[in-house]
This record gives C-alpha cells, sequence and structure tokens, in this order.
C-alpha cells in the first residue's frame, strides 16, 4: 500500500508535486523517530544534575533489595497509598 503526500501548489520546473511513500516506510520511520526520542530523553536526564542524583538513588536502592514488583498498574496505586 502506497500513501500520497500532495501539495496543492503547481509542479516546480517541471518537478511533480505528488510523492508515493510506501506504508511500510513510514511505519519504520516513526519505529525509528520512537528510539531517537528515547535516546534525546535519557541524555537530558543524564544532563540534569536533578535527574542524575535521581538515577544514582535509584541505583542504590535497588543494589539494598529496597523496590517492590507489581503485576500491573492498580498495585502501583495500593503500594503510593
Amino acid at each position: 500500500m502506497l500513501i500520497k503526500v500532495c501539495e496543492e501548489s503547481s509542479s516546480v520546473n517541471g518537478l511533480a508535486e505528488t510523492v508515493s511513500v510506501p506504508k511500510e516506510l513510514l511505519k519504520d520511520l516513526y519505529t525509528e523517530l520512537v528510539k531517537v526520542e528515547e535516546v534525546l530523553a535519557t541524555l537530558e536526564e543524564l544532563m540534569d544534575k536533578e535527574g542524575l542524583e535521581r538515577i544514582h538513588r535509584a541505583e542504590q536502592e535497588y543494589a539494598k533489595g529496597e523496590y517492590v514488583t507489581v503485576k500491573d498498574g492498580s498495585e502501583i496505586k495500593e503500594i503510593i497509598k
């Protein structure tokens, strides 16, 4: 399946204003964009002093076994109460 991206303006220098893009390519581009966003969010967190401190605290808590595992989101609500 192809998706056509169109602009309403007339063609310039004989170039077409319509481009066909395979749906699978758009899906792949979106998937990879999500991965890039995750990397950027991680870098942003590492550049933030408070964020880095949160990461270090979490690592220490994990090493000490100070964490709880849950099966689903409803259990999180119970723990927070």
